[in-house]
């Protein structure tokens, strides 16, 4: 507790672990009053990557993260397969928050098509030190989005993905390829699965 993390072992066994090399670039390692450990985000460069995670198998993805901001004043990346997910095929996002005036939590996939209407927005205002339970999955090949919040789903998003399945690509956690859109707050738990778990 109180110590920098640079490196989570990843439980499936299938060795995609995350990894930050820069002592200065890592999350904290903390403990709530009810005994709960989590990673605390810095907002400015703290961010882990794995190595390249195949999931060219299969154009299905389930989600799940608990999640606390520490600000909600920016555009936040808290989850992105690739570098970019807007510019390449098999991709995915989760930004806690996107700002659309007020802050809230999105989630979009693409396949072989980017589409704005691929986005989900849980249009819910989102504010600092509010615990979050996140539940999103995507299915390319029938063009569907689902976002939950703490139990509350959204509108599926169902704009066209194009075709295909995800991608072979690295996983950024806290930040956009590991150099901005820095999240601020505390990640307690992060699953993520490919296939489309029930809703």
């Amino acid at each position: 507790v109180e110590q920098p993390v640079g490196r989570i072992l990843d439980k499936s066994g299938r060795g995609n672990h995350a990894f930050q090399a820069t002592t200065t670039k890592r999350p904290v390692l903390k403990i709530d009053a009810g005994g709960c450990y989590y990673l605390s985000f810095d907002g400015v460069d703290d961010a882990l990557q794995t190595g390249n995670i195949d999931f060219t198998g299969t154009d299905k993805m389930t989600v799940w993260a608990g999640v606390t901001p520490g600000s909600v004043a920016a555009n936040a990346m808290l989850l992105e397969l690739s570098d970019i997910s807007n510019a390449n095929d098999g991709s995915f996002k989760l930004l806690v928050p996107e700002t659309y005036g007020d802050p809230v939590i999105s989630s979009s996939s693409r396949g072989t098509s980017a589409n704005a209407l691929d986005q989900c927005v849980f249009s819910t205002t989102i504010s600092t030190a509010s615990p979050l339970v996140i539940s999103t999955a995507h299915d390319i090949s029938v063009d569907r989005t689902t976002l939950s919040v703490n139990g509350v789903a959204y509108s599926p998003a169902i704009g066209d993905k194009g075709a295909g399945d995800f991608g072979n690509y690295p996983l950024y956690i806290g930040a956009r390829a590991g150099t901005g859109l820095y999240f601020n707050g505390r990640l307690g738990c992060l699953i993520i699965r490919g296939a489309y778990s029930t809703e």
